[in-house]
């Protein structure tokens, strides 16, 4: 659901300026140029103003940048490639090839969102670095604790911008896309949103439902319900289900040794000294699933540290010798804005007891049951976009993911009448972009193009 996209970009040698003469304004008015470090002729880049809050005056800019179309063209798609950091831009440029298909008849346009470190501004100055996960707390003076901190560190980002800030939500970003789609000149709009750029694409159909023309979500998580309760039970179970492939794949007696290892690390945190650490169960089940993600070809390592954590030393488990704890990147800004918290411990509590229940190896230990609620508890702005269905009279919806997330992107295509998903019977992320997978390319371009789904069941290798 978090996974950020942020390559570096080799660009070639610039051109002499006579070469590149300046582009004609787009339809809405953009004024294209050179993007910045960027010396070559595409792709080209724009500043949008937008409002930075509905009825709002005042305004911030979005850095836009388009890779045109290569042949006549009939339209653009907008795409955001998750994270939810910034650097979409940087990331477009790094992986121009997945959208040659897309280019032959549209312009593929991304913008680098608002408040986080890129192109657009103003920048919120905040710690974007990996924000290690806290223990659950046993009581609810350690959830007070734990809110109080919360605020603190939440405080210290919104004092940047207090406004900039409480519009961070995933809303905002969807109505950052329709004033790009705007400033376009068309009067309906195709999006792709990969990972957590699933989430704004949810977002925005919720908010403009009749300027959708097609929508591809690719490897996220399902914003679109009522019930966030239950959707965490559903999530808690895809996980299980990837960690049974693991024990199908294991030595024999590997799910016993698992359990006794996180009972026995509940008791009393295991060492792990090369990395000057100390993991209890749930630290455990979080980096032991991380080990999960790659697939088999890696599974050998996560045996290993299950072997060497038996004997006392747990250090196979470290996320890096530098951060060996769970965590996550960009310190929540945006995610505290789109998920609900806990009002409280017993709350908290009862919602970890539950999904153990349902998946005891794997637990409460993945991100929106874990990380968001105990980083998020306290924080000092109020939840301004959270989950709930999307329209039912969408056009139909193109969806795929891996392992990992096939059954929580099927769950929001599958709300939406004559919508499609696309499965791949593999491990991974973000099959369209990160793993670039030909079959898949091959059906979003087609459906972006013209609107054409693949056939029900559809399996890419």
């Amino acid at each position: 659901m978090l996974t950020s996209l942020m390559a570096l970009v080799v660009l070639a040698s610039p051109l002499p300026a006579s070469a590149t003469p300046p582009a004609p304004p787009a339809p809405g008015g953009l004024e294209w140029g050179a993007c910045p470090g960027a010396g070559t002729s595409e792709p080209r880049c724009a500043d949008l103003a937008v409002a930075l809050s509905p009825g709002s005056d005042r305004k911030i800019t979005l850095k836009v940048a388009r890779l045109p179309a290569t042949g006549v063209r009939k339209g653009a798609v907008l795409v955001n490639f998750g994270g939810p950091q910034g650097h979409q831009i940087a990331t477009m440029l790094s992986r121009p090839a997945v959208f040659d298909k897309i280019r032959a008849s549209m312009d593929v346009v991304t913008w680098d969102p608002r408040g986080y470190p890129g192109l657009s501004s103003p920048v919120l100055r905040c710690d974007w670095g990996l924000l290690r996960t806290p223990a659950f707390p046993a009581d609810q003076a350690g959830f007070d604790r734990l809110a109080e901190a919360n605020r603190a560190r939440g405080d210290r980002c919104r004092d940047t911008d207090p406004e900039l800030f409480d519009h961070m939500d995933s809303a905002s970003d969807a109505r950052d896309a329709d004033a790009v789609r705007h400033a376009l000149g068309e009067d309906r709009m195709n999006f792709i949103g990969l990972s957590y750029g699933g989430t704004i694409a949810q977002s925005y159909a919720r908010l403009f439902p009749g300027r959708v023309r097609t929508i591809y979500i690719d490897g996220t998580r399902n914003h679109a319900v009522r019930d966030w309760r239950r959707e965490l039970d559903a999530q808690a179970r895809e996980n299980e289900r990837l960690i049974e492939r693991f024990f199908d794949w294991a030595p024999p007696g590997t799910r016993r040794r698992w359990r006794s290892l996180i009972a026995a690390a509940d008791r009393e945190p295991i060492p792990a000294p090369s990395v000057n650490a100390r993991f209890d169960g749930t630290q455990i089940r979080a980096l032991g699933f991380l080990k999960l993600r790659p697939g088999p070809a890696r599974w050998d390592e996560l045996v290993a540290a299950v072997t060497a954590a038996e004997g006392g030393d747990a250090s196979g488990f470290a996320l890096s010798a530098r951060e060996p704890y769970p965590g996550l990147p960009g310190g929540g800004v945006k995610e505290c804005l789109d998920f609900p918290r806990p009002a409280g411990q017993a709350e908290l509590a009862r919602a970890v007891r539950r999904l153990r229940a349902i998946a005891p190896d794997t637990g409460a230990a993945f991100p929106l049951a874990w990380h968001l609620p105990v980083t998020c508890a306290g924080w000092p702005a109020p939840v301004a976009n959270p989950p709930a269905p999307m329209p039912r009279d969408l056009p139909p919806v193109l969806g795929a993911g891996t392992w990992l997330d096939f059954d929580s992107t099927r769950r929001v295509a599958r709300r939406i009448p004559g919508s499609r998903t696309i499965q791949y019977d593999g491990p991974g992320h973000n099959l369209f972009a990160a793993m670039a997978n030909p079959c898949v390319i091959d059906h979003v371009s087609r459906y972006v193009t013209t609107r054409r789904l693949p056939s029900p069941g559809t399996v890419c290798p």
